[in-house]
Order: structure tokens, then C-alpha cells, then sequence
């Protein structure tokens, strides 16, 4: 017999499971339901568990950063600092003595008697004492005070220039008696420089030895109280620049031999 023809197999489709539609998870609520544990039923022998109650927790509300309250920053003040007063210096007290009445007669009660004629009297201040020049009661000599400009002009002319050698070396002489006690000073001797010092130097030295003892005669002058009549820039201006009017030197000699006039008068009274 022929083999019988086989019906063909369908293959069935397999069935569409239905779509579930999403579901939204439930929204938090506040406060969270108490969740309860399910009730397993004891074993034999074991004592049956309660279920603990779970205490609901509030939920956090979200801060919102944008209007949290800043709260103001405080800080402590310091307190003042008080310094304590300073009291014033006070005077400390002068001790005082009470002399006893009588050399028999008992002084004081608690107070030793002080025997008459030693009571120690309260020290004194002395007075400030203003700096002055120190000079002597008595003169050591007699000065002149009678130089002239023109008997220092025509003896000059007379002696040759003998007697104008002459009296400045008595006017060197003169300062050194007057000044040397108070600026410890020496004019050099007229002579020396004339004859010797002076040429040496191509008359240098003159000009220094006329600067010097002018302006030392300035300085005796205010230091004895007088307005002083003449300094180193009177001998300059006079002495030296005054020369082109050709009255110049006359008139630094004529200032020269008053102010050592004045000088040796007050000497002679003053020391």
C-alpha cells in the first residue's frame, strides 16, 4: 500500500500577553503608614512574638535655600577697659622740730628734747644762677683807656711806625689780662707775628692774627654785657674791603681802639 500523505503541522502563534498599564508608585505621604510584620504561627514549644509597632518618622520638608532666614551674626562687645587712676605725686612732708623751751624744761611728750642753739634748720633750694664770666675782685694792673685814633696816626708818623708797633702789641697784651680767664685763650704778641710769622706766611698770618683778635674782642664785649662794636667781619669789611674807599681801615682802627677803651675801663673797675 502507498504510504498515506502526512497533514502538515501549523505551528500555532504564540497568544498576546496584555499589556499591564504602568504603574505610579504611590506618592510619599507625610507621614509613613505603620508597616506591620506578617504573623508567622509559632513553632512548638517557642513562645509566640509580638509584633513592635514602628514609631511613624516625620519626613524632612525640602529647605528652600533661597529664602532661609540668615540670622544676624552677634558679637560679644568687649567691656571698656578702665584704667585706675594715677593720684598726684605729693610733696614729702618737711620734717619739723620743736625746740624745748628751756635747757631743764622737758620738750614734746614722746619727742626727745633738742638743746638750744642746734635745731637744724629746713634745707633750701638754691636759686638757678645764670652762667657768668668769672672774674676776680681786684685787677691784676691798671689798664689804659686812653687810645685815640689820631694820636695812633701821627705818633705812628713820628716814630716811624714805632708807636703803632707799640700799641697793638699793648692792645694783644691787654685782651690775653682780660679774656684768657674766661675762654682760655692767647692772642699771639704783635711783635712776633710782625717780624717773624708774618713774613713766613707771605702775610697771611697777619690776616688770621687780625680775625681772631677781633673777633675776640667781640666776645669779651657781649660777655661783660656791652653791645659788642666790633667782630671778625667788621676787621673784613673795614680793615680789608674798606681799603678801596681809602677811609676803611681808619674807621676798623677807630672801632678797634674804642672798644678797648670800654674794655679796659670795666677791667679796671670789675677785674
Amino acid at each position: 500500500m502507498p504510504p498515506m500523505p502526512q497533514a502538515p503541522r501549523v505551528q500555532s502563534a504564540p497568544m498576546p500577553q496584555p499589556v499591564q498599564p504602568p504603574t505610579q508608585a504611590p506618592a510619599q505621604a507625610p507621614f509613613a503608614a505603620p508597616v506591620q510584620a506578617p504573623v508567622s504561627a509559632p513553632a512548638y514549644g517557642q513562645q509566640p512574638s509580638v509584633p513592635q509597632p514602628s514609631i511613624p518618622q516625620p519626613s524632612a520638608a525640602p529647605r528652600n535655600p533661597q529664602y532661609a532666614p540668615q540670622q544676624p551674626a552677634y558679637q560679644a562687645s568687649q567691656a571698656p577697659q578702665y584704667a585706675a587712676p594715677q593720684q598726684p605725686a605729693q610733696p614729702a612732708p618737711t620734717p619739723s622740730f620743736t625746740p624745748a623751751a628751756s635747757a631743764g624744761t622737758p620738750g614734746t611728750p614722746g619727742a626727745p628734747a633738742i638743746p638750744t642753739g642746734m635745731v637744724p634748720a629746713a634745707p633750701s633750694m638754691p636759686a638757678p644762677q645764670q652762667p657768668t664770666a668769672v672774674y676776680s675782685s681786684r685787677p691784676a694792673r691798671q689798664l689804659r683807656t686812653k687810645r685815640g685814633l689820631l694820636k695812633y696816626i701821627l705818633l705812628g708818623i713820628i716814630t716811624l711806625g714805632i708807636y703803632d708797633l707799640w700799641q697793638l702789641s699793648e692792645i694783644g697784651e691787654s685782651l690775653n689780662l682780660m679774656a684768657s680767664r674766661r675762654d682760655g685763650k692767647k692772642t699771639m704778641h704783635y711783635c712776633l707775628l710782625f717780624f717773624i710769622v708774618g713774613p713766613i706766611t707771605l702775610g697771611i698770618g697777619t690776616l688770621v692774627w687780625f680775625h681772631r683778635m677781633s673777633a675776640r674782642v667781640g666776645e669779651e664785649q657781649q660777655a661783660r654785657g656791652m653791645a659788642p662794636a666790633v667782630s671778625a667781619a667788621t676787621f673784613w669789611l673795614w680793615g680789608i674791603l674798606g681799603a678801596f674807599i681809602i677811609v676803611g681801615p681808619f674807621i676798623y682802627y677807630y672801632k678797634l681802639l674804642h672798644a678797648m677803651n670800654d674794655l679796659s675801663a670795666d677791667y679796671n673797675v670789675r677785674g
